[in-house]
């Protein structure tokens, strides 16, 4: 057999190994402490008990582990594999982390944390987002280290917390700023859709942002003097719920005008959106019908291009909604306010960096066939760490098991046939990329 076929049957012969780890990592429990909604001090740990359980995997094929901790109970497992020098180095780098399960009573039997494999899948809260792709790319290395491989690269596997909320201080800027760089990286986030197992060397940026909108506040039983021919309308009162409307009916006609205007080689036709994920309404104090709502706040999450520069974004949005309040009667006087709260910029690796091409080739090679999207290159439909480490200057590709369309859901599963095949595209990438020696 040629080595590739030596590797790829060596992962084989590991398949219940691979997927018993991936199902003893589900079921620790690594819930991201600042994820909103969540009691730090309840769940804080977890992420470093994961972490620690990647550690020992790393070390038992030979990696010189450290961990690198900005908060307690928050370690990032980090270990290098020297190699036998001339060869380029690699990081592969995955997160422990996950969100929080959400109504248990929404999950099918087991408990979220089941690690369940069955029917072809493994289930569980962090299966495809993403600890069956960090548990992969562990055993590509021990794949390697099992079939007498030397490599001559220096290669650096990462199990980082954060990645969630994107507190990466704490995570993988955490790693880097500790000195663990390399020639490029690969992240192991899951890359369907559009297809499984895709090659994925770009982001979109997403911005968080509120929009406020304030009302006028009178008992609710002069309604009919707002909504009838007649009435006293904004002379009484003005709803702010129903103001906010306004905002949302002008956000949404961009947005079909984004699914026209806005275009990537590397994503489908209107992947770019803006959308409206919380809205929170009524009077001040307490929130009862009883009268007209004074302020109304709506949280988006905008999905744009990432090609475009993020304060031309800014201002379109802006101006959209400054249009509409012009509009309104109401908000031309009372304008609706804007709060800009996060924004996780996006990634770009040139489709024909080396990197991508090594990925693109081992993936060939491991037998999962290309990826029917863009020559097997696709843009990842959400955000991830891939962002700082390219920021840092590695070049970087992602590249795992899994689909979006499960990460965050009850009754989260992962193929366990996409993690076999990710494991062996993982050896096959990390032998070509560092070379053997």
């Amino acid at each position: 057999m040629s080595l590739d076929e030596r590797i790829a049957s060596r992962v084989e012969s590991m398949r219940e190994e691979i997927l018993t780890a991936s199902s003893q990592l589900i079921q620790i429990e690594s819930v991201n402490p600042r994820y909103p909604g969540t009691t730090y001090e309840d769940v804080v740990g977890g992420e470093g008990d994961a972490a620690r359980f990647m550690a020992k995997i790393y070390k038992e094929t030979g990696g010189d582990i450290n961990f690198v901790t900005v908060e307690p109970g928050r370690d990032n497992a980090v270990a290098t594999f020297t190699g036998t020098g001339g060869g380029r180095s690699l990081i592969l780098n995955g997160h422990v982390d996950t969100v929080p399960v959400g109504d248990p009573a929404d999950w099918d039997g087991d408990t979220p944390f089941s690690g369940l494999l069955k029917d072809g899948k493994l289930w569980g809260r962090g299966a495809a987002d993403q600890k069956t792709g960090v548990v992969a790319q562990a055993f590509a290395l021990a794949a390697l280290q099992r079939e007498g491989v030397r490599l001559r690269g220096d290669v650096i596997a990462e199990a980082v917390v954060g990645e969630e909320v994107m507190d990466h201080e704490a995570g993988v800027s955490a790693t880097i700023a500790s000195g663990y760089r390399a020639d490029a990286a690969i992240v192991s986030e899951p890359t369907a859709p559009p297809d499984s197992l895709c090659v994925v060397p770009t982001s979109p940026g997403l911005l968080w942002f509120t929009v406020t909108v304030s009302g006028k506040a009178s008992h609710s039983s002069v309604r009919d003097e707002l909504i009838r021919a007649g009435g006293g309308g904004e002379a009484i009162a003005v709803n702010a719920i129903e103001k906010s409307f306004v905002i949302i009916d002008a956000l949404r006609r961009l947005e079909e005008e984004w699914g026209i205007t806005k275009r990537h080689p590397l994503f489908r036709p209107g992947h770019f959106t803006i959308h409206p994920g919380v809205i929170s309404g009524g009077p001040h104090g307490a929130l009862v019908p009883f009268i007209i709502s004074q302020v109304c706040t709506i949280e988006y999450a905008c999905w744009y291009n990432p090609d475009e520069d993020v304060e031309a974004v800014k201002a379109e949005l802006a101006t959209q909604i400054e249009r509409a309040c012009q509009l309104d009667s109401w908000l031309r006087r009372h304008p609706a306010e804007i709060t800009w709260n996060l924004h996780w910029a996006p990634f770009t690796t040139p489709v024909d960096s080396p990197i991508v091409s090594a990925v693109a080739a081992a993936h060939e090679r491991a037998g999962g066939g290309a990826p029917q999207v863009s020559g097997a290159v696709a843009g990842f439909c959400a955000v991830c760490d891939a962002t700082f480490l390219s920021g840092a200057g590695i070049p970087t590709v992602v590249y795992g098991p899994g689909s979006i369309l499960q990460a965050h859901t009850a009754n989260e599963w992962v193929d366990t046939e996409e993690i076999i095949a990710a494991t062996k595209t993982f050896a096959l990438a990390t032998l070509d990329w560092c070379g053997e020696g």
